[in-house]
């Protein structure tokens, strides 16, 4: 699977950078790395901004998929330009040579490898050795967390993959999609146990382990557990939703963070530069720093805004370019050179997991509340629903323009069947599960394909 991981030494810089300066150097230490044998307790915490960049970005030039794959193979993001991959991910029909897609698998399994590495050298180290005997369970949160996310976005994706509980080029068969669910469960409870308090949206938090995994319960239908963790991060008093919409997502330090993968323009996220065009705003007349402007955003969620909404103008804007009318994606428009903070878990998705996870306990009161108050802090009046039902299209709307572009719409769909419903290129089950790169079974005949492709 991970045939070109083949690293011998822990090779991650002291700035947190790549892996891949040593993966093809085996006969030489570069220069800054550390033998895992010589590894201390001081060194942990340069080690672990490894992990951390590893799932940024560092760990391959493509991993703006791993953001932008869920919007785009959904009804939020459309293509336009020159890279077809991009159109399948659209067009619901991935090809299994997508090379797109497979760099999307191989950063993932790139990030979990280092998190593996981590795990597996710091497990070694004398907890007493550390400044405090807590930071070793803390910083081994931090790491589980992080392959829990790269679990959470392989399994949404492709279904079962492959579990690595440890460092490995060996070749590794498919686990089932339930296993993969409770492995996940079981990193995230590690970390909700062990992780540090909230200190900076940055670093992973027992918040931010408690995010993800209401989350997870969620999607496998735990709905009392998605709850009752929705409703703790909502009590702490460190996180508010926030009375400036457009605020979230300029300032990295809003109260509504509660866990993002921090970038600078040097780890190569590139995932803004795949969004913003380069073009004078009518609404600023001012122009963006731009990059190729590969996927606008999709006229269906420009529409799905109710009037009045002030979400609208931050999440999309149109434009003119090319001589052609868009709406481009605007939540990451600091910077198209990749300086922008990817959003992993803020409050207001705590909130509508507390009111999804209500309305399927049949809590419709409940619920609603929750959903009227993200919707009143938005400035706009309460909805009302007498059933289930009506609810559940009601959340499933409110998530929609909320948290449009953050990578939740697509598998928002297939948790709750309605993907076929929904979605026009969508008409079987198979497309519900992107195929297997077809270089990964190449190298591993161990995996098998999903079915369809």
């Amino acid at each position: 699977m991970l045939n070109n991981i083949k690293t011998k030494v822990v090779c991650m810089a002291l700035l947190g950078l790549s892996l891949s300066a040593c993966e093809d150097k085996l006969n030489i230490e570069p220069r800054g790395s550390i033998s895992p044998e010589a590894v201390t307790p001081s060194d942990t915490e340069v080690l672990l901004n490894g992990v951390y960049d590893g799932f940024q970005g560092g760990a391959s030039s493509y991993h703006y998929l791993s953001f932008l794959t869920d919007d785009l193979s959904a009804d939020n993001l459309a293509y336009r330009a020159t890279f077809f991959q991009h159109g399948e991910v659209d067009d619901n029909s991935i090809s299994a040579n997508n090379l797109l897609t497979q760099y999307f698998w191989q950063g993932l399994y790139k990030g979990i490898y280092r998190a593996n590495f981590f795990l597996q050298t710091v497990d070694k180290l004398d907890e007493s050795t550390f400044s405090r005997p807590a930071r070793k369970d803390e910083v081994m949160a931090e790491a589980r967390y992080l392959r829990a996310y790269g679990y959470y976005s392989l399994v949404t994706r492709w279904g079962g993959v492959p579990i690595l509980r440890e460092p490995t080029t060996e070749k590794v068969a498919r686990n089932s999609e339930q296993e993969v669910w409770d492995f996940i469960i079981e990193d995230l409870k590690f970390a909700v146990e062990n992780a540090g308090d909230f200190r900076d949206a940055s670093y992973v938090s027992k918040s931010a382990a408690k995010a993800l995994l209401a989350r997870v319960y969620l999607a496998t239908k735990n709905y009392a557990e998605a709850e009752k963790l929705a409703e703790e991060v909502i009590a702490n008093e460190k996180f508010r939703l926030s009375d400036d919409y457009d605020n979230i997502f300029t300032n990295k330090s809003n109260a509504e963070r509660i866990f993002h993968l921090n970038s600078t323009a040097n780890d190569g996220t590139s995932m803004p530069y795949f969004l913003i065009a380069n073009v004078e705003l009518p609404s600023t007349g001012k122009n963006t720093n731009g990059g190729r402007f590969e996927l606008p955003i999709d006229n269906s969620l420009a529409a799905a805004f109710e009037d009045g909404d002030k979400r609208k103008a931050t999440t999309l804007q149109p434009i003119v370019f090319g001589g052609v009318d868009y709406f481009m994606a605007y939540k990451y428009r600091l910077s198209a050179d990749g300086s922008n903070a990817w959003t992993v878990s803020r409050l207001a998705e705590m909130y509508l997991i507390s009111a999804e996870a209500r309305a399927e306990q049949n809590n419709l009161i409940g619920a609603l509340e929750r959903l009227n108050d993200v919707r009143e802090k938005r400035g706009l009046l309460p909805t009302v629903a007498v059933t289930q039902d009506g609810l559940r299209l009601k959340i499933e709307q409110e998530r929609r323009v909320e948290l449009a572009v953050e990578g939740h719409r697509w598998y928002d769909l297939i948790r709750t069947g309605r993907a076929i419903e929904v979605l026009p290129n969508v008409t079987s089950e198979n497309q519900l599960k992107y195929p297997i790169p077809q270089a990964e079974i190449t190298v591993n005949e161990l995996l098998t394909q999903n079915p369809g492709y």
